[in-house]
């Protein structure tokens, strides 16, 4: 006698079989219609893979280029449809990445095994537009102002974080500040390295970057202001941060820009707190060369020989102003 859990099983084969065999049929043999760039033979689970890291890749779904509806089966005679933009730049991007793959890395002489090759996801990460974070903000910034952008970035940071669509590190915050900075609008740039700072409280690259354009911005203001940043940010975030090296670079930012009197207060300032330092007082020299003041140069030249009697530039600005303090200053004309 044949149990009858052996004789269920053997009809559910059948029946699978039965419905199975069809279906593989029909996919074996469906076919797609207007199909521009990819193969008009290519097999159906092959397409629909493409399909699907397209979706991945972009971070969208198949209405994304198709004709349909959010939510509602698609119809099968709509995906032939070129009423959508999207389809078109899709097609575009699929010729674009198969040249750079079969025409120029192809032709290149060496290539690591196994080849590296360009896809849609190499460059989208997971998003519909393949731009940097620091140029989305500032999208949104030139749109909406810091409120608009701060708005922006706490968005996406709760959408992405941990994902590879976006760097939320210590840079790309950075690098908005200085565009920002350079497009006339300082005070915003110090919020934008602040908030930077707030998001990274680890990261010394991001506390650096504050301190410097905070500082150099105060600095402007007075030295009196400036002083008082440069001690809030040191007690802040600790002297190797804003250390001798951080306040002499930023005097000499000054300096560059034709800056002195800034430039100088800043000196002073990091010399009285570094009075060993032959380099703060050798900087200080340079600062009151570029005023003329020949006395006061010669002091701080002669201090930083001083603590470091090998310090041959100093020795150098000293002859000179030997020379350039004797010599007439010439008439305007």
């Amino acid at each position: 006698m044949i149990r009858s859990s052996v004789l269920r099983r053997g009809l559910a084969v059948l029946i699978l079989c039965t419905v199975v065999a069809p279906v593989r049929a029909q996919l074996e043999h469906e076919s797609f219609k207007n199909l521009k760039v990819l193969p008009q033979d290519i097999a159906p689970e092959e397409l629909r893979a493409i399909m699907n890291g397209f979706t991945r890749a972009l971070g969208v779904r198949c209405i994304h280029c198709h004709v349909g509806e959010e939510g509602k089966p698609f119809r099968r005679e709509d995906f032939q449809l070129d009423d959508k933009p999207t389809k078109l730049k899709a097609r575009a991007m699929m010729k674009m990445t198969k040249e750079i793959n079969d025409t120029y890395l192809a032709a290149l002489d060496s290539r690591s095994q196994p080849p590296v090759g360009v896809q849609c996801v190499t460059c989208h990460r997971g998003a519909t537009q393949p731009r940097m974070l620091q140029d989305v903000l500032k999208r949104a910034y030139d749109t909406g102002g810091m409120d608009s952008t701060l708005a922006r970035y706490q968005a996406l940071r709760d959408r992405y974080y941990g994902r590879f669509t976006y760097d939320f590190g210590e840079v790309p915050l950075s690098d908005l500040a200085n565009q920002v900075r350079t497009s006339g609008h300082p005070d915003d740039a110090v919020k934008l390295l602040a908030y930077n700072v707030e998001m990274n409280p680890k990261s010394t690259f991001a506390k650096r970057q504050h301190a410097m354009v905070a500082i150099s911005q105060e600095f402007q203001a007075s030295a009196d202001s400036g002083a008082a940043t440069y001690r809030a940010l040191k007690a802040g975030y600790g002297a190797p941060v804003v250390s001798e090296a951080l306040m002499n670079e930023v005097g000499y930012n000054f300096l560059g820009a034709q800056q002195v009197d800034p430039a100088l207060a800043v000196f002073k300032l990091n010399a009285a707190d570094n009075p060993t330092s032959a380099n703060a007082y050798d900087s200080m020299g340079e600062a009151y060369m570029q005023k003329s003041d020949w006395k006061s140069a010669t002091q701080a030249y002669t201090k930083s020989v001083e603590l470091d009697p090998t310090n041959e530039n100093a020795k150098k600005k000293l002859d000179e102003i030997k020379v350039q303090s004797k010599a007439k200053p010439k008439k305007k004309k």
